[in-house]
């Protein structure tokens, strides 16, 4: 189970460092700028999630590896952007990869964060739920806030839902002592409902 939540983990932190330094390319910042949203993105979910259940120091802070990884995307996708600039990546290439890697990231930590919630407190799905919740969508919320924009869980196509039913998805099967098909299930589901809202334009009911 830890090797499959590791690779769930890892793979959720490229994605969103990949999405918080081209958020860093759309508003026009610096190098470090984007470093410091590619980092909020990546971990920061991460670091409430474990605040939350009392994992202190945070799993991504107790090693160099999580930064390290993120330094090497940022800087990775700064210097390809800046070589690349002038043919082919413009403001649609960003806009889609950036869809494309947020998808990922939130499929990713939603597993992640309701694993850590099931393996902890197996007998509360509610939390499990919120903690897959909170760091699939955390992180996005603060790189949002530095960034200056209105955080994409209150403004974009549905956002946090997939991850709600990921989450429930996920607690369901663990309860049912199947974790692997637990983390697939939940992952693909996440990634499928994100896609669709996108291709579709799906969003909630609001006051128009």
């Amino acid at each position: 189970m830890e090797l499959l939540w590791l690779i769930f983990d890892l793979v959720g932190t490229i994605a969103f460092a990949v999405s918080g330094t081209l958020v860093g390319i759309g508003r026009r910042m610096d190098i470090f700028g984007m470093l410091v949203l590619a980092l909020a993105t990546a971990i920061g979910g991460g670091i409430m999630r474990d605040l939350i259940v009392g994992n202190i120091p945070p799993n991504s802070l107790r090693t160099g590896v999580y930064v390290t990884i993120v330094i090497a995307v940022t800087f990775i996708i700064f210097l390809v952007y800046r070589l690349r600039r002038n043919h082919y990546i413009g403001t649609r290439w960003v806009r889609q990869m950036y869809l494309a890697a947020d998808t990922l990231g939130l499929a990713s930590f939603t597993v992640t964060g309701a694993g850590i919630g099931m393996y902890n407190y197996p007998d509360m799905p509610v939390l499990s739920v919120i903690l897959g919740l909170l760091t699939a969508v955390g992180g996005g919320v603060i790189r949002d806030i530095l960034a200056q924009r209105v955080p994409s869980v209150l403004r974009e196509e549905v956002y946090a839902l997939p991850a709600i039913i990921g989450g429930i998805v996920y607690c369901a099967f663990y309860h049912w002592g199947m974790w692997q098909i637990a983390s697939y299930s939940s992952f693909i589901i996440v990634v499928v409902i994100r896609t669709l809202a996108i291709r579709y334009n799906w969003s909630l009911p609001r006051i128009k």
